[in-house]
């Protein structure tokens, strides 16, 4: 309204001292705005032209960093390095010395063969073996396949016991049918260890 009244005061004021405008006119508000009085009477804001001043933009160089190669991965061992022995899993049934529990339970044919609790005597490994003949048949042979091994899983040592045998034809040295006898003891000559590990099986057994 305050602009207005303005306005009108402006026009009448002109009006007034020039009835006849040759040009439109440019008026100043109190407030700073321009205004353009053109000849038909009608008006509008002048356009505030605002001058745009150039902004120096510095530029930051750019540190480079260099790339650091990354080595490939390899399984190989360095040369020069000590290699590290692979060990495997130890097989077979534990033997520890120094203890009375029996080692491992065979069977074939008729015939359990039992390893009991082994012995170290003077650089030879002795495994005591006790047999029971659950057959109908006198045996005279048996044979035990063993392989020992160390903690490492290495065989130190393998054979094939004769447990059993009889003199065929007589019957006195035959094993008889439901009864138990001591069998030959199974060794090694190997070193002394505090742990061993067995593998056995029985291979052969003959009847008579």
């Amino acid at each position: 309204m305050r602009i207005m009244s303005q306005l009108c005061g402006v026009l009448i004021a002109l009006t007034a001292t020039n009835s006849a405008w040759a040009a439109d006119k440019v008026v100043v508000l109190e407030d700073g705005r321009q205004i353009v009085l053109h000849d038909d009477f009608t008006w509008e804001y002048q356009a505030i032209k605002t001058t745009v001043l150039p902004v120096e933009v510095k530029s930051t160089p750019i540190e480079t960093i260099s790339a650091v190669p990354i080595a490939p991965a390899t399984s190989s061992i360095t040369k020069g390095a000590t290699a590290i022995p692979l060990t495997q899993a130890p097989k077979g049934a534990r033997i520890e010395l120094g203890t009375s529990k029996n080692i491992q339970q065979l069977s074939n044919s008729g015939i359990d063969v039992l390893l009991t609790a082994a012995e170290y005597d003077d650089g030879v490994l002795v495994i005591p073996t006790m047999m029971t003949n659950q057959s109908l048949q006198s045996v005279v042979t048996v044979i035990v396949k063993v392989a020992l091994n160390d903690e490492n899983g290495n065989q130190i040592g393998s054979e094939e016991a004769k447990i059993w045998s009889s003199i065929k034809r007589l019957p006195d040295t035959y094993f008889r049918p439901k009864t138990q006898q001591k069998g030959n003891p199974i060794t090694f000559t190997v070193p002394e260890k505090s742990v061993y590990f067995i593998s056995a099986e029985i291979v052969e057994v003959e009847h008579w």
